[in-house]
């Protein structure tokens, strides 16, 4: 459009539009790279899976048999179990939040609405929260053995990572707080 100049408003909406568009963009490619380190994870956990059915001289608990495929950390040693099991489920909640958000945006969702942008974001935020305590539950897990220096540092990244969680959790709360207020004193003012 060279040479034609368009009414401000027109060029608001052209910005604005843009501006959405970039952020279906950004929200596609995060929630793409999140399912796929999500999938992979679980197909190919932390210490791998054992390559043949293995029994207690192999590594195995005693009295067990490790079957071929299954994960090593979740099956030969009964204290990592319940690590691994939160581990797993923190990857499921990121993969479901990731594919539930590829969903939404391939299904063609109007981003202009500002309550589906929240649940977008809100999304995308458990997404990337359940991601880093997997990561935090996946190092504790691995480097057990070797002290309590690693326990300590692990705990202090993964509290660090729960009060991020809950101030930012308190930060959406009040804007939507906000939004909905401003809203409904917007339709008490025009009755």
């Amino acid at each position: 459009m060279d040479g034609v100049l368009l009414p401000t408003s027109m060029e608001s909406r052209k910005g604005r539009h843009n501006w959405m568009e970039e952020r279906r963009g950004s929200l596609m490619v995060v929630a793409t790279v999140l399912a796929t380190m999500s999938f992979q994870i679980a197909i190919n956990p932390p210490g791998g899976v054992w390559q043949s059915n293995s029994g207690a001289d192999q590594g195995c608990e005693p009295g067990v048999i490790c079957h071929a495929g299954t994960s090593v950390l979740a099956f030969g040693d009964s204290k990592q179990r319940p690590k691994f099991e939160i581990f797993m489920l923190l990857c499921t909640i990121s993969f479901s939040a990731s594919l539930s958000t590829i969903i939404l945006l391939i299904c063609v969702v109007s981003l202009r609405n500002n309550l589906i942008m929240w649940f977008l974001t809100i999304l995308m935020f458990i997404s990337l929260v359940c991601t880093a305590g997997a990561y935090a539950i996946c190092i504790w897990m691995i480097l057990y053995p070797l002290g309590d220096a690693v326990q300590v540092v692990t705990k202090l990244y993964a509290m660090f990572w729960v009060g991020f969680t809950v101030l930012v959790c308190v930060g959406f709360f009040c804007r939507l707080a906000l939004w909905f207020l401003k809203k409904f004193f917007r339709f008490l003012c025009c009755c």
